[in-house]
């Protein structure tokens, strides 16, 4: 506008709106018959950054077809909402309030950019979201980031509360909170290692104490050396952190592993003799991983899914999964997702970290604690 109006000369003067009783007609309005000479409009669809498949796609717009309050609630949309709430169907009263934050597009409701799911999908979105029994705080806040429709929370928190699973392996009793470790500054300084049993097979995990993200090798022995090849091959992707946290056990009291120590230059600390709880980190993991090896076993289920969506849930008081805080992007999951939400992004947590070390919440089961230790 400014270019355009430079081949004049202009003396702009102020009016306050109390002094401009009629307004410029010629400048608010163009005639019927007329048509705008220049139109500069951006259109964006927003199904079409969905990573769904068409399968899935087609459901929900089908689903949407048939839902009766979702149809009115678009043609509510479409003819702008009443002023007034009490001339609003009942039906779709309570999106009201959040008529600024809706839109629809390809038949498709959204809320900001999650999904408005269909009544006929939200059993199916809601055994999705719990297939790897993450816990109710755990889906929440996974359905938080993609799905939304009334009364989810309280949908999802009952759905959970039945499941069988569930409640067979819930703690019996809490253990004491210990003491907490200093935070390290970056992620991958710092991990912690641990070996354990499940389904009389061997594993190892191995767990950054800045991000929370572990991961998990089957040992087709437990020779100190296959131990390292496996340690190797996490550092060559992640890098080699500056310290290793780990019990007293032979893998790692052998001289192969204190040699790969030197080589390698990190520092090797290990736990309290005779009491490998104060190995917390590692501890916890193995806590976390046997619990979702269990639920994905009884479940049938691909555990190899339910670690998927640990990595992809958000830590209490964090809002960031451990995903985000060591590869600074989420990584796809069978829940249908904004494709702007899988964009890489640094997340800067490293305050909250300090200000929340102990999280005692049973679905994640994330302590960030143990005690005193020893240097060898």
């Amino acid at each position: 506008m400014m270019l355009r109006i430079q081949k004049y000369d202009l003396d702009v003067i102020y009016v306050p709106g109390r002094d401009m009783l009629l307004a410029d007609t010629l400048s608010r309005a163009y005639l019927p018959e007329s048509t705008p000479v220049e139109a500069e409009l951006e259109t964006v669809n927003m199904v079409q950054h969905l990573p769904i498949s068409s399968d899935r796609l087609h459901d929900i717009r089908s689903a949407t077809e048939k839902d009766t309050t979702l149809q009115l609630l678009i043609k509510t949309m479409s003819q702008r909402w009443p002023k007034d709430k009490s001339q609003v169907p009942s039906e779709i009263r309570p999106y009201f309030s959040l008529q600024g934050e809706l839109s629809h597009q390809d038949g498709i409701v959204f809320r900001g950019e999650r999904a408005v799911i269909p009544d006929k999908l939200r059993s199916d979105i809601g055994s999705r979201l719990h297939s790897s029994h993450l816990g109710v705080e755990g889906c929440l806040r996974r359905a938080r980031e993609c799905v939304y429709w009334l009364g989810m929370n309280d949908q999802i928190k009952t759905y959970i509360a039945k499941c069988d699973i569930c409640r067979s392996v819930d703690n019996k009793q809490h253990k004491e909170t210990l003491m907490s470790h200093d935070v390290p500054s970056r992620p991958w300084a710092k991990v912690g290692t641990d070996l354990f049993v499940f389904d009389n097979k061997n594993y190892l995990i191995t767990v950054d104490y800045w991000s929370n993200f572990w991961e998990i090798d089957y040992l087709v022995d437990t020779k100190s050396t296959t131990v390292i090849k496996k340690l190797k091959a996490h550092f060559a992707r992640q890098g080699i952190p500056d310290s290793v946290m780990s019990d007293n056990s032979p893998q790692y009291a052998s001289q192969d592993f204190q040699k790969f120590c030197e080589l390698w230059g990190f520092q090797h600390v290990t736990s309290s003799p005779g009491y490998p709880q104060s190995n917390g980190k590692a501890e916890s993991a193995v806590k976390t991983a046997k619990r979702l090896l269990m639920k994905a076993k009884a479940a049938g289920q691909d555990p190899y899914l339910a670690i998927l969506d640990h990595r992809n849930t958000p830590s209490p008081g964090l809002d960031s999964s451990p995903a985000q805080r060591l590869l600074s992007r989420r990584t796809k999951t069978l829940l249908p997702t904004k494709a702007t939400l899988l964009r890489p992004e640094v997340i800067q947590v490293s305050q909250k970290l300090t200000n929340v070390r102990v999280h005692t919440t049973t679905d994640q089961l994330e302590t960030w604690t143990h005690l005193p230790r020893v240097t060898v």
